[in-house]
């Protein structure tokens, strides 16, 4: 979209987009697999190697041709003679196709994977098993930017192993090891060793377990397991090695000028910057996690299973805070310092019941609750602004400043605590937290909850009657906030229209209500009124009916006089329903309501088979 003075489309013109041109694309993907397996029964009974070679090619290109429109609005209109008067809004317009070939994509990868399995019984009541497996890694990529480390290979390397054993159905053990290796760490801290151990006990296959009692409880298991992992996703794909320097020898933005003439003699040499110093001690971000399970069943129709998990991390990456700028580093220092815990339940049931041979149902549902904190956090000593400390906030916790209300008139906000840019009445007033008389970052607080939801849960039910079959699916997600973007403001730029909600509801020299939905409105952007604050802050908790479906199948003598095996004539939909707090737009679509909408689809069919 063009935005000086002479190109004032702001906007984007459907009926342009879709007459000024065509893209042509083409996709190829090859996939090659080889494995061999070969059962070693004259070694030893159960023992049998494996081996897989797996290669894959993935290729993406497009082209584009279109020219560029000239574009128009209505300058004026002469009732008297029907006629329009058109304001020209750009004069970069051309008339002839041009061509743009686009970046290229092209990905390869091959992965390798070797193993030996044995497993075994003894005396009918003693299984054993044992697994090895080495795993090899390979993936090239397009390189469409200009970077050196981002255009070599990506390497990974594994060995694995598990041992099971397990008593008389009665009492399991299971040990597992992950020995990995990983390019974006030193030859020191490439290799991490992550062993996990699980008991299980499956109460229901005891002696003292009567018969009785399995009429109610037809299964009862516990499982316990404890064990550690390793992370290697850590920073951006520009960290992709930590242990190497990142220096740009040729740096035009440190250009030196030499010479008499200065820099009007065009004698001078380019500088050195570095974006990344070299960090040998940078290493893995370890997981220890403790999972306990409870898996029951009930009248041989209800299963239910409830898991309660602890997680403390720790190694996490992050920016160094107590490096002093006099050091003179021209990038940040970052280190394996962070810490912080998760905790969380998860609960499913399953139901399948038949009532007779005409009436069955079946049904499921889940809940997940996870939450998260830091418990070591780099980051400044706030003495006077403890609301500023990361220590005790989620992973996923936003920071902003508290919104009181609007500025009634410029009286209030010359007498109110400086705050940002050019503001006046109609904007948003935020509070002093720290009552230094002005905002700043420290007046940040956090507000709302994480952008990532704390619940999400979801229940359907599948039922049937002779020929009619009926189902449902819900979800939703709860404790979970989200912030309207900028981008749905209106006027900015000429971009978007003036939605309902804020012209039913904005301040205006008419309308001094502080707490309007919308600021005062503006044909620019607002700094003030931009910063993430509780006056943006939204509930993103919602429950939807994703899916619902109604069928009927017809009778087998019918469809046989006309030689069908099946006919069935249905109704479906999906995201039929919405339930929240918030009404502007779906609130899954987050802040940024003026998106691809989530779409409400309805389906009539018919489904038949000869």
């Amino acid at each position: 979209n063009a935005s000086s003075d002479n190109n004032k489309v702001g906007y984007t013109n459907p009926y342009a987009e879709m007459v000024k041109g065509y893209k042509e694309s083409s996709t190829s993907q090859i996939n090659v697999q080889f494995e061999l397996k070969q059962k070693l029964d004259f070694i030893t009974k159960g023992l049998e190697i494996r081996g897989m070679f797996n290669t894959s090619r993935y290729a993406y290109f497009d082209k584009t041709r279109a020219y560029k429109p000239f574009y128009y609005d209505v300058a004026s209109y002469d009732k008297a003679t029907d006629t329009y008067t058109l304001n020209q809004l750009n004069t970069d317009g051309e008339e002839w196709l041009s061509f743009t070939e686009n970046p290229k994509t092209v990905n390869s990868t091959t992965y390798f994977e070797s193993a030996v399995n044995w497993s075994s019984t003894f005396n009918e009541v003693h299984d054993v098993s044992a697994l090895l497996v080495y795993t090899l890694r390979d993936e090239k990529r397009t390189q469409n930017g200009n970077d050196l480390q981002l255009s070599l290979p990506y390497r990974n390397v594994g060995l694995a192993g598990r041992l099971t054993y397990g008593y008389d159905t009665r009492y399991l053990l299971e040990m597992n090891f992950g020995y990995n290796g990983s390019e974006r760490f030193s030859k020191k801290e490439r290799f991490g060793f992550f062993p996990s151990a699980g008991l299980g006990w499956v109460i229901s296959n005891e002696a003292f377990y009567g018969d009785g009692l399995k009429k109610y409880v037809n299964n009862l298991k516990l499982k316990a397991t404890y064990g550690l992992s390793g992370n290697d996703a850590i920073g951006n794909e520009y960290d992709r090695f930590f242990y190497l320097s990142n220096v740009n020898m040729n740096n035009d933005q440190r250009r030196a000028y030499f010479g008499t003439l200065g820099r009007t003699g065009n004698e001078y040499r380019n500088g050195i910057t570095i974006s990344r110093y070299a960090n040998d001690l940078i290493t893995w971000e370890d997981a220890e996690k403790m999972n306990l399970t409870l898996e029951a069943g009930f009248f041989d129709k209800l299963e239910l299973q409830a898991e309660v998990y602890k997680e403390k991390r720790s190694n996490i990456l992050m920016t160094r805070s107590s490096i002093p700028s006099t050091m003179g580093l021209q990038s940040e220092i970052r280190a394996n310092v962070g810490e912080a815990k998760a905790k969380g339940i998860d609960l499913s049931l399953n139901l399948n019941h038949s009532f007779n041979s005409d009436w069955w149902v079946t049904g499921m549902a889940n809940f997940t609750y996870a939450t998260s904190e830091y418990t070591v956090y780099e980051e400044p000593n706030y003495p006077n602004s403890p609301w500023k400390s990361h220590i005790g906030y989620s992973l996923n916790q936003n920071w902003g400043y508290i919104a009181e209300r609007l500025f009634i008139d410029d009286e209030e906000v010359r007498n109110s605590p400086e705050q940002f840019g050019d503001y006046r009445a109609g904007d948003i007033k935020y509070k002093d937290l720290n009552g230094d008389g002005k905002i700043t970052e420290l007046d940040m607080a956090p507000i709302g909850f994480p952008t990532v939801p704390e619940i999400s849960y979801g229940f359907g039910l599948s039922t049937g009657w002779k020929k009619w079959d009926f189902s449902f699916f819900f979800q939703g997600s709860g404790r979970q906030s989200f912030w309207i973007s900028s981008s749905t403001m209106p006027f900015i730029g000429g971009a978007n229209a003036l939605l309902k909600e804020y012209a039913d509801s904005h301040w205006s020299e008419d309308n001094r209500n502080p707490f309007a939905v919308m600021p005062r409105l503006s044909s620019y952007s607002i700094e003030n009124n931009e910063k993430p604050s509780t006056w943006w802050m939204r509930d993103g908790s919602f429950l939807r009916l994703k899916s619902l479906e109604f069928g009927y199948s017809f009778s087998d003598k019918l469809i046989k006089k006309a030689a069908m095996s099946n006919l069935r004539v249905y109704f479906s939909g999906t995201n039929l329903l919405t339930f929240s707090k918030f009404k502007l737009w779906d609130p899954e679509m987050a802040g940024d309501g003026l998106g691809y909408p989530v779409q409400r689809v309805f389906n009539f069919g018919v489904q038949l088979a000869f």
